[in-house]
């Protein structure tokens, strides 16, 4: 037995201090001392907002008809009198980002929330302002709850513009779905899937939920399969993550909801793999999986990205920054302008941008010399040294890739980084609109 095969729930473990010790050493060990602790600094009065610009674009549209007990992102109940104040801030925003010089043409447009689906006047106000930037064959893609996949729904949003739908269906068993909070039947999930099939979209993700409670793994293969079966060219499966700041990280803490273990979490993921190789699929990510010759349903493996919506980030270049997570803040503002910044080193960017390229599972050593000047085995030769010495990835073509067990155990892993500093900020973000400063520990 190695390390590798030990029990971590790392759900559990990412608030105790052996694992803030863990982040430190592994940041000195890839970037060194250089701007430890990470501090997302508030404005200044009078200081510049960003202008950075990029072919890719976040949306966030953040009404729902119910809020789901898991989700830790910007939402609120929809109301149309504050939509239709949401809208107005939003055009303000994107309004005055169309009025920077020298915009890249847009590859890439998503709407995520929240759930866009809701509110499709505000997506059709994204498209339409942001239309005379689309390059030609830019993705256009909106989150879809399956209540809202009616026919002539899906209709109008492909009428629209839009190329590519996620419908987030999570689970095919009724009382998981209650679990959820998600408020629809399994079939109801199913006739989704059909109705975007037969809507002609580019690309059909189906977002899918493994280490539900009550739910065994091949209970999550099968979800799987039956959605395959039904021809979606996507799917997105993920174990379900427990952030302190929801309500349901907080019956966790509370030891109200049940806990689901480390060896079935883990066969889940191994059974879900095997069902999307068997149909043929492959790996896009360390969640996704793709049909060969589809674009991969995407929005976080980007490069550089611009955001928009309360909420929202962005990162372009080495600076990352934050709209305000208050939907009232945002749209009480005369001009959205971001709440929070944060600026990389140089050896922090180069980090940041190989942790999204492992997340990809695929690391390219041409591209990190284009983008850096450098490369890429000098700079880190422990991590990837590591990685091969646990079987988790190797080189083959001129480019690293990751393993089926790296796939797997970088998917658990980002629990301890990434998730854990999203909850951080996230936090601090949700419950003070306009936050000094906040220190990623």
């Amino acid at each position: 037995m190695t390390v590798l095969d030990l029990p971590l729930d790392l759900q559990r473990l990412r608030h105790r201090s052996a694992v803030s010790w863990l982040r430190r050493a592994v940041y000195r060990a890839m970037v060194g001392s250089d701007g430890w602790p990470p501090t997302f600094r508030a404005l200044a009065p009078g200081e510049p907002a960003p202008t950075g610009a990029s072919p890719h674009l976040y949306v966030h549209l953040p009404f729902c008809a119910r809020l789901c007990p898991h989700c830790p992102y910007t939402r609120q109940l929809f109301r149309p009198e504050r939509a239709r104040a949401y809208g107005e801030a939003l055009r303000r925003e994107l309004e005055a980002y169309l009025r920077r010089p020298g915009l890249p043409p847009v590859r890439s447009l998503y709407f995520g929330g929240g759930t866009p689906s809701l509110t499709p006047e505000l997506v059709e106000l994204g498209i339409d302002l942001l239309r005379p930037l689309f390059a030609p064959g830019a993705e256009v893609g909106v989150e879809v709850h399956p209540s809202d996949a009616a026919p002539a729904f899906l209709g109008r949003l492909r009428a629209g513009g839009v190329t590519r739908v996620s419908l987030g269906v999570e689970s095919l068993r009724a009382d998981l779905l209650k679990t959820l909070g998600r408020g629809y039947a399994p079939e109801e999930a199913l006739e989704a899937i059909r109705a975007a099939r037969r809507a002609g979209f580019e690309c059909v993700d189906v977002n899918l939920i493994f280490g539900i409670p009550g739910q065994n793994p091949a209970e999550a293969s099968a979800d799987v399969e039956r959605c395959l079966g039904l021809g979606v060219d996507q799917v997105s499966a993920y174990p379900l993550f427990t952030f302190a700041h929801t309500p349901l990280g907080r019956l966790v803490a509370e030891g109200r909801f049940p806990s689901y273990g480390d060896r079935s979490r883990l066969r889940a993921q191994r059974l879900v793999s095997e069902a999307c190789r068997r149909y043929g699929l492959a790996r896009t990510s360390v969640w996704s999986f793709t049909r060969p010759g589809v674009a991969p349903y995407s929005t976080v493996t980007r490069e550089d990205y611009v955001g928009f919506g309360a909420g929202a980030g962005s990162k372009v270049g080495g600076e990352f920054w934050f709209n305000t997570f208050s939907v009232d803040a945002y749209v009480a503002s005369a001009v959205p302008r971001p709440a929070l910044r944060f600026q990389a080193s140089e050896r922090l960017r180069r980090a940041h941008w190989l942790y999204w390229q492992v997340y990809r599972t695929e690391v390219d050593p041409v591209r990190y010399r284009e983008l850096f000047g450098r490369d890429l085995e000098r700079d880190f030769a422990v991590p990837l040294a590591a990685l091969v010495a646990c079987g988790m990835a190797g080189r083959t073509e001129g480019r690293w890739r990751l393993t089926e067990r790296g796939a797997i155990w970088v998917h658990r892993l980002q629990a301890v980084f990434s998730l854990a500093w999203i909850d951080e900020l996230w936090s601090r973000g949700l419950s003070e609109p306009w936050p000094a400063e906040v220190v990623l520990s």
